[in-house]
């Protein structure tokens, strides 16, 4: 529990730095002021959904590339709420976002992919290694 809770603070701490910094943006490109409980609530719920995806990335059960699928998953969420969030003033064009993240997740999963190859193969010859050596009875 203790490590889940250092990881979302450390996600919450990156995430508010980057509220920050473009409520900034936008306040010196449009002139717009954003309430602080409005950046807050949207930093707290992008923090955790982030944190989410993250454990999901890091489950060792069950297969590396439906729990990468799920961790992605779990980030649309963040999105729609930082879309919601910031507004129109920072997202005119939201389908770059979107793009962003497919082309993030199918190279995250094609890596995901030849390392879990690369696993299964060592421990292939680990195995053969093991019945090689030990004593045949």
């Amino acid at each position: 529990m203790k490590e889940i809770l250092k990881r979302y603070l450390k996600v919450y701490l990156g995430i508010h730095l980057v509220f920050l910094l473009l409520a900034m943006l936008v306040y010196r490109r449009a002139q717009v002021v954003y309430p602080f409980v409005r950046l807050e609530l949207g930093a707290i719920l992008i923090s955790l959904f982030v944190t989410l995806s993250i454990g999901m990335f890091r489950f060792e059960k069950g297969n590396g590339i439906l729990n990468t699928i799920a961790g992605y998953l779990l980030l649309i969420p963040g999105i729609f709420i930082l879309r919601e969030t910031f507004g129109n003033y920072l997202f005119r064009f939201s389908w770059l976002i979107y793009l962003f993240m497919v082309g993030v997740g199918i190279i995250y999963g094609v890596s995901v992919f030849v390392v879990s190859r690369k696993y299964k193969k060592e421990v292939q010859d680990l195995n053969q290694l093991l019945e090689e050596t030990s004593p045949k009875e």
